[in-house]
């Protein structure tokens, strides 16, 4: 019954902060106490920036415990939650929002005019059941490098690109037409995707608003003839499952393909590697526009925080402000969430081309329900690229699987 009340009082504390998130005021806050907030160790030196302004406003001490955050540290803050014994906010990606809420372990988080700031896939990334339940800070998807020393050409459809690949590997001794990560074992359905939804596949259901629902629906002709696609990049040798993370990185970064499908994340190497890149949209190889993935990285507030007023106040009135997002990309590198953090980039246009590609992408389903597809789609999709079967035998198969998990 105390739980109850403690994330009502949250619930409350949100609502009541909406009203002032667009105003610089000094928070509601007040009085001593502390919050502690979880974090990476890129992280915290902006939250560190924030937490000074907020703490000579309010008086509140700000305490950080840096940990990357996955399986295990969701797990933890699950069973801790409750127990008084999890921090009043933690950073995490935003596909973890249905597990998160589904358990009753975050609370809303209001951003009111701010909100406007926000680009509106990140916006809708952090949207669970009609209720907003987070600050989002950063947002990654894929997009298609290209090595602007070995072609300058932009490719309008993925086969143009391939034949680009091939022609270059006549004239100049490279080795790929282009190159994208996968896994021997488990595929790579996430690096893929832009080229699935370019035939309609997209993987759930999605409501007018935005929000993904558990009808699958990359079954079908669409489906079908996305398998038939991987089964000729498959047979061509264009796309192979031995392709690593490593391998695919190492390749383009050594000048053996012209084209890379990866994230911002990779950037660091290719800016160390003095090459001169160009970030593109992922060309369509169906008839339609090819959106990947976004991933959201977002603040998310603790239901049973131990300071629950002091920690909305942060998340709804600080975190939100166009300099704490603009601290964060500029710490972690990470191309941010807000749109006026985007507009002030100055210096960076590979990740600010990165941003605004992501504007085109699908936020990754943050549903329980995703948790059944992972495994059945990426080994389909490695069984149907190394010739193990019809593609649209396998395709169906994979779909009857996926729902009877689900």
């Amino acid at each position: 019954m105390k739980q109850t009340h403690r994330a009502a009082g949250a619930v409350g504390a949100a609502i009541l902060l909406a009203g002032c998130a667009s105003a610089p005021t000094a928070g509601l806050a007040g009085g001593p106490g502390s919050i502690k907030i979880q974090a990476g160790e890129d992280e915290i030196p902006a939250l560190e920036q924030v937490a000074d302004s907020f703490t000579a406003d309010t008086g509140v001490e700000v305490e950080f415990v840096q940990r990357e955050i996955n399986a295990q540290a969701i797990s933890n803050f699950i069973s801790q939650s409750p127990t008084g014994q999890a921090p009043d906010i933690i950073v995490s990606p935003h596909d973890n929002l249905g597990q998160l809420a589904a358990n009753g372990v975050v609370a809303p988080v209001e951003m009111g005019d701010r909100a406007e700031d926000f680009t509106e896939n990140a916006r809708e990334a952090v949207v669970y059941n009609g209720v907003s339940y987070g600050v989002p800070y950063a947002i990654e998807n894929v997009a298609m490098l290209r090595n602007n020393e070995l072609t300058a050409q932009d490719p309008a459809t993925f086969d143009e690109l391939r034949a680009i690949g091939h022609r270059l590997m006549e004239e100049r001794g490279i080795e790929y037409p282009f190159t994208v990560s996968q896994s021997p074992e488990a595929g790579d359905p996430y690096h893929l995707y832009a080229l699935q939804t370019s035939f309609g596949a997209e993987v759930f259901e999605r409501t007018a608003e935005g929000e993904y629902t558990s009808n699958l629906t990359m079954g079908g002709e669409d489906g079908h003839e996305f398998a038939r696609y991987l089964q000729d990049l498959g047979q061509t040798g264009d796309l192979q499952t031995s392709m690593t993370p490593d391998i695919a990185k190492e390749s383009f970064l050594n000048g053996e393909s012209a084209f890379h499908l990866g994230g911002p994340w990779e950037l660091t190497d290719v800016e160390a590697a003095g090459m001169d890149v160009s970030v593109l949209p992922v060309p369509p190889a169906g008839d339609e526009e090819a959106r990947p993935f976004v991933g959201v990285q977002a603040f998310f507030v603790n239901a049973n925080a131990p300071n629950p007023v002091a920690a909305q106040d942060f998340a709804a009135n600080y975190l939100t402000r166009p300099e704490s997002q603009t601290a964060m990309y500029e710490s972690t590198g990470r191309p941010p969430a807000s749109q006026v953090a985007i507009d002030r980039m100055q210096g960076d246009p590979l990740r600010a081309a990165y941003a605004e590609i992501a504007e085109t992408g699908l936020p990754m389903p943050a549903i329980p329900e995703m948790g059944a597809v992972w495994s059945f789609w990426g080994t389909t999709e490695n069984a149907i690229i190394n010739g193990r079967g019809n593609p649209v035998e396998l395709w169906d198969r994979m779909i009857d699987n996926i729902e009877g998990q689900i």
